[in-house]
Formats: structure tokens, C-alpha cells, sequence
């Protein structure tokens, strides 16, 4: 426990000996300024916490968070350190007061395993962004569900207002659900996540049928609520999504902007007999939503394996609304089997796609009526591309390398 603290350290260590925990010999690693709620405290002599993921210890992460929650309640940061092990949770815990953090030992060592009945959500904030601690932070985990779950199942979920989150080293392997979602309500009017830093994720067999396994959105209908903004998201991968597996949409009247994504590889399921990934590899906008997105910037990016019926990446807008604009990417579409199509404009304007090549099966390129202002460079290897250009945007769709416009007039 920290001395600097003293006085509160004195009744915080009382209040946690009502959670149930004598010490142990584990200490978590060192973080300037944070105190430390480890799990293993929080078991008894008749239940200790197991680290074998036999045993239920949804009880003891539910008071490990109730502990920590105590201090960020005051101002004060607090992580609950979950050392090396696995962790079988059955019971979803508390929702982590203002910015408390999440930490194991590394994703290769501490091991959450979701119970085939969880319902719910694993880790969930709301209005982490006080100025007196850090944001949210998650570090050095994976959580692990199970192929045979049916109920809805996230990892991390970000309600209201959050900002400054960081998360690094961490996986979600084989949950039926979101692995991380942010931009939604719960208790305020207003969603979105601003500032925040997300590096080293892997991703694996999660999601749902139009359920995506990462999300980036917000709502709020007040004309001066904020939007999700300054993201900066690098060394992402995904794989085998059960349904979209990167969504960056709005479900609000604030504009959703200035979201960098770098080092991002996406793969579909390769093998059609193991189930399709029904959905987008990467979608920027909804057909739906009508809130605007734009300054999307992606870097090093590799989307593999669209399925059939659906594209590396799709950009869209409902009719009538704004469409997704000033997106630049750069990267590659392509795969041993993409039976989908590549890059797909349903509606968009001001973009830049750079693209080292694309190889699917289905079109490469799909351009729908509401495109202006695009730019398709491949160095030179458009025209062995495949087309599908509406007529009215045409004259829209430059192509650098090339001196005519594929496709027919």
C-alpha cells in the first residue's frame, strides 16, 4: 500500500477488509501513483480464488472492483491487478467507477475464461474523464470465451463519456459478442470516447451475426454534445469475425472524426466449410445511422478474405444524409479466399485510397451514385483491376496512373 497516502490508505485498508481479503504474497507490478486491488485478496479461507478456471470467481473479481471503485470514487487511481492464471467468471461484476484500470501479468500469462452462460458485459465504464486520474486503463490480459456460448457476451464496453483510455497487450479470443465497444448510453444522454491510445490487440473468432467485434460509435441528439474523436489505434489484428469486424459509425448529431488507425490486418475465415464471417472486414458510416464520420486515416493496413456479399471495405451513409468524407487509406485487399468484393463506395467524397493491390473474387472495386471526389491510385495497377462505377459518379473517381476511367462509358 502506498505510505504517501497514509490517511487514506488507512481507510481504504479498512473498508477492503470487509471485501474479504488478508494479504498475500503477490504483488502487483509497479505503476507510479496507482494503488493496487489484487483479486487473490479477495477470496476466503473456504473460497480461495482459483487460478485454474475451475472454480467460480466471479465473487472475488465483483469485490476486487467494488475495492478499487472505494478509491477512484475520491479522486485517487486504483487498478485491479489479476496476476498470472486463469480466472473462470460466470456473473458479470460492477461497472469500474470514473477511470479505474484493468492489469495482469501479460496476455500469454493472465487468463479471464467467460463462462458458456455469462450474459452480459465483462469490463464496462461510464463517465471515465475526470481531470483528477488517469483514464481507463487496460493492460496485459485476454479474455477468453467459448464456442458454444449463445448468450451476448463484450469484453470491454464504454458507455457515456470516457476519454484517455488506453489499452495494450491484450486479447479476446472466441466470445459471442463485441470485444470492445464504445459511443453507447447507459446512464447520460451523450456517448463518445475522445483521446485515447489502443495499441497491441489481437482479436480472435469473436463477434456475432451483425454484431461487430470492434466498434467505434456515439449518440447524443443535443447539437452541442461531442462525438468519438482523437483515436489513435496501432498493431490491430482480427480474425474470423462471426459477423463486421471493424465498425466506425454515428448515432449522433456530433460529427465522429480524427480516428488513426495503423498496422490494422483483418482476415476473414479462409475456409467456407468452418462457417462464414458475414460481414464487412472494415466499415466506415451505417446504412442506417445518420450521423456523420469523417478524418479517418489508415495506414499499413491488410484487410484479407472478404466473404462472399460483403467487402474489405465499405463506406456508406443513409440516403438524404452526409456521407463519410476526407478517408485515406492505404493498404491492401486480397487474400488466398476473398470471395467478396474489395473496396466498396455505397456513398462517399473527398477520399484518398492507396492501395498496394487488390485481389478478390468478387468485383474489385464497386462505386455506387453517391462517390465524388475519390481517388483511386495503385501505382499503376488499376486496369487489371474489376469494375463496378455507377454512371453518375464517373466523373467523380479520379485515377491518377491511368489516362481514361476503367470500366464502361
Amino acid at each position: 500500500m502506498n505510505a504517501a497516502i497514509s490517511p487514506l490508505a488507512t481507510a481504504i485498508t479498512v473498508l477492503m477488509a470487509s471485501f474479504n481479503g488478508p494479504a498475500t504474497a503477490y504483488a502487483a507490478p509497479a505503476e507510479e501513483g496507482a494503488y493496487h486491488v489484487n483479486i487473490l485478496d479477495y477470496g476466503s479461507d473456504k473460497a480461495p480464488v482459483d487460478r485454474t478456471g475451475v472454480a467460480d470467481d466471479s465473487a472475488a473479481l465483483t469485490k476486487a472492483i467494488a475495492a478499487a471503485n472505494v478509491h477512484t470514487s475520491v479522486g485517487k487511481p486504483a487498478c485491479v491487478y489479476i496476476p498470472a492464471g486463469r480466472y473462470r467468471i460466470v456473473a458479470p461484476p460492477p461497472s469500474f467507477a470514473f477511470a479505474g484500470c484493468v492489469m495482469g501479468d501479460g496476455s500469454s500469462q493472465t487468463f479471464i475464461d467467460i463462462d458458456p452462460t455469462f450474459s452480459g458485459d465483462l469490463f464496462t465504464w461510464s463517465e471515465a474523464w475526470t481531470v483528477t486520474t488517469p483514464g481507463p486503463r487496460i493492460v496485459g490480459l485476454t479474455v477468453q470465451g467459448s464456442e458454444v456460448a449463445t448468450q451476448m457476451q463484450n469484453a470491454f464496453v464504454f458507455f457515456d463519456r470516457n476519454d484517455d483510455v488506453f489499452m495494450e497487450d491484450v486479447a479476446v479470443n472466441h466470445l459471442h459478442g463485441r470485444a470492445l465497444y464504445s459511443g453507447i448510453t447507459k446512464h447520460k444522454q451523450q456517448a463518445y470516447m475522445r483521446d485515447s491510445h489502443l495499441i497491441s490487440l489481437h482479436f480472435f473468432n469473436d463477434g456475432a451475426p451483425e454484431v461487430p467485434v470492434v466498434e467505434f460509435s456515439s449518440e447524443g441528439l443535443d447539437a452541442k454534445t461531442d462525438a468519438t474523436n482523437e483515436i489513435r489505434m496501432s498493431l490491430v489484428d482480427i480474425y474470423g469475425a462471426a459477423g463486421p469486424s471493424f465498425v466506425i459509425r454515428n448515432n449522433g448529431v456530433g460529427t465522429v472524426r480524427d480516428i488513426t488507425l495503423s498496422g490494422l490486418r483483418i482476415e476473414g475465415l479462409q475456409q467456407k466449410e468452418y462457417g462464414p464471417s458475414m460481414g464487412d472486414l472494415l466499415r466506415i458510416g451505417d446504412p442506417i445511422m445518420t450521423g456523420n464520420v469523417n478524418n479517418v486515416r489508415l495506414t499499413d493496413v491488410e484487410l484479407i478474405n472478404p466473404d462472399e456479399g460483403y467487402c474489405g471495405l465499405r463506406m456508406t451513409a443513409p440516403s438524404g444524409y452526409a456521407a463519410p468524407y476526407q478517408i485515406t487509406f492505404q493498404g491492401f485487399v486480397g487474400g488466398g479466399n476473398p470471395f467478396g468484393q474489395g473496396l466498396c463506395i455505397n456513398a462517399g467524397r473527398t477520399s484518398v485510397f492507396r492501395l498496394s493491390g487488390i485481389y478478390t473474387l468478387g468485383t474489385n472495386v464497386v462505386i455506387g451514385p453517391r462517390a465524388s471526389q475519390i481517388v483511386l491510385d495503385g501505382g499503376g495497377q488499376e486496369a487489371h483491376w474489376t469494375y463496378s462505377i455507377d454512371p453518375t459518379s464517373r466523373d467523380g473517381v479520379r485515377f491518377p496512373s491511368l489516362s481514361v476511367t476503367p470500366g464502361p462509358p
